[in-house]
Order: structure tokens, then sequence, then C-alpha cells
């Protein structure tokens, strides 16, 4: 998109920004002291990344309650050439990581999880920081059920048993931690928003919250 389309668009940003901003205010006013964080807060001017905090506040306003981010780096063959090149086609990486999501769900519930509606919401995003052919996967996620509801058998699952199963991830690159303010988590997970990288999967992200 050229500057000046941008531009012309920037009074529609700004109006978004204003009633964002609004909400934030009315909420202050009603919410407990230990729920502000609940509304998402706009981390910059970037209107792509505005979008992607939209859509993550849509999400935590209609019942999405967050306990768990982590980041998983997806394998590169150990430099393969070929996987390299996979890693620049965002439809491959979107594949590998419904492979990660798949064992992920079916090991927490079983293998019809798709059909359940009380299962743990969460939300697949993509980063790729300094490097274009090693991204990780940044994951939100909700409480889990047992026996993966405790930060041990949590790391073991993704640290572990999911490299194990899905060749894509890579062995022993799992970090977790508890979300005590969702709006630090989404600064950082929507940080690379552009139009080379939406960061947020949406075919990966649970938008139906029940």
């Amino acid at each position: 998109m050229s500057n000046n389309t941008t531009k012309n668009y920037n009074h529609l940003y700004d109006a978004e920004y204003q009633y964002h901003q609004q909400k934030c205010k009315e909420l202050q006013k009603t919410l407990p002291q230990n729920a502000l964080h609940s509304y998402l807060q706009y981390p910059s001017d970037n209107p792509n990344q505005r979008a992607n905090v939209d859509m993550l506040n849509r999400l935590i306003m209609s019942g999405m309650k967050p306990k768990w981010y982590a980041v998983v780096h997806l394998n590169d063959g150990n430099n393969s050439k070929r996987q390299q090149t996979r890693r620049l086609d965002i439809d491959e990486v979107t594949n590998d990581l419904w492979q990660g999501k798949n064992f992920i769900y079916t090991e927490l519930y079983n293998k019809h999880w798709q059909k359940l509606n009380r299962r743990a919401k969460s939300i697949f995003g993509i980063e790729y920081g300094d490097s274009t052919i090693k991204p990780h996967l940044n994951l939100v996620i909700e409480e889990l059920p047992y026996p993966y509801d405790t930060f041990k058998s949590f790391l073991v699952l993704l640290d572990r048993y999911l490299p194990d199963r899905v060749r894509c991830i890579w062995r022993r690159s799992a970090h977790i931690q508890p979300i005590d303010n969702i709006n630090a988590v989404t600064s950082y997970i929507t940080k690379e928003s552009d139009f080379r990288n939406s960061t947020i999967i949406p075919s990966l992200t649970d938008y139906q919250i029940k």
C-alpha cells in the first residue's frame, strides 16, 4: 500500500483509536483493579497491529480467559535448504502449525476435539524475529485440563511430546509463562504485524467462544 493510500485512511484509524481509548476509560470506572487488563491497549499506531489487537480484544471481551503464553520454535531441518524455502511460504507454515495444534488438542482431549465446544481456546501466531527462515510459534491458550494443568506438565507437552510427534517442531525449544498481563503479551505477539506478516493465523485461532 502506498503512503498516499495509507494517509487517506488515517482518519479511520484515528476514529478507531479514539473509540478504543474511550472504551478503556469507561471500563476502568466499572471494573475491579485486577480486571483492568481485560480490555487490550493499542501498543502502537501501526494500523495492522491495531487490527490484530481489535480482533484479540473481541475474543477477550467475549469470554476468552488466557492462562498461558508459550513460544515454540519451528525445525529448519538442520539448515535444510528445502525446509528454509518452505518457511518463506505462509501456507506451508500454517500447515505445519496445524499439525502441531492437532497433536496438542488430541493429547489434551481426543481425536474428536474439534467437535468439543468446551475446550481450551487458543490464539496461534507466527513470528520471524531477525530471521526470515527460522520462525517461531506464539501461542496463547486458556487453562488446560488435567494432567496438563500445571506449568511442568504443559512444558513437557510442548517441549518433549510435541516435537517427538510433529517433526516440524524443534525439540527442547519451548518456553512458557503464566499470563498476568495480557496487554504485554498482546504487544509482543503482534509487534511484527505488517502487510507481509499478519502475525495472527486466523485459520488456527479460535474465534467462536462458548
